[in-house]
């Protein structure tokens, strides 16, 4: 089966990679940037599966629109309820900051399968990477409790 690759970014992409997903359809999207090293590295094909009505679990590689109405693929980090709708937290692997909470109805899908070549591809979704995926937010989840502790006892300093 032949494949065509169309840029991301190219007017009405994200539209109509949105409007495929909606229908259950699965796509090959390839990445560019650093952000998600070193898991996914710019130039990689990754398959962005629907969600399906399921709820994306913390650690999972989404495909959102930003804030700035942007494709991004960055890992779900932490998730929070406010005025009754739901906000997710993303960050990529390499990035130093968070990107903001979201609306979760900017979620167009979930990374499921890194593409290699020779019709090849590695699960995201088996135990392993699972695994993986909980750790690597646990790690940045405890280096921001970390800073945020430092911080404080730099504001009020332990009397002795």
């Amino acid at each position: 089966m032949s494949h065509s690759v169309i840029g991301i970014r190219e007017p009405g992409a994200l539209d109509l990679v949105q409007s495929l997903l909606r229908q259950g359809f699965s796509v090959h999207i390839r990445v560019s940037g650093d952000s998600m090293k070193p898991l996914l590295r710019g130039g990689e094909l990754v398959e962005v599966a629907p969600l399906r009505d399921a709820r994306p679990k913390l650690g999972d590689i989404l495909f959102v629109r930003s804030r700035q109405n942007t494709p991004l693929v960055h890992r779900l980090i932490w998730r929070r309820n406010q005025n009754g709708i739901s906000h997710l937290l993303t960050k990529g692997d390499a990035c130093a900051g968070f990107d903001g909470f979201i609306p979760a109805n900017k979620v167009i899908g979930r990374v499921d399968r890194i593409i290699i070549a020779d019709q090849k591809s590695i699960s995201l979704q088996v135990p392993l990477m699972r695994l993986r995926a909980v750790l690597s937010v646990s790690r940045v989840l405890l280096a921001h409790a970390w800073r945020k502790l430092n911080a404080y006892k730099k504001e009020y300093p332990p009397s002795i």
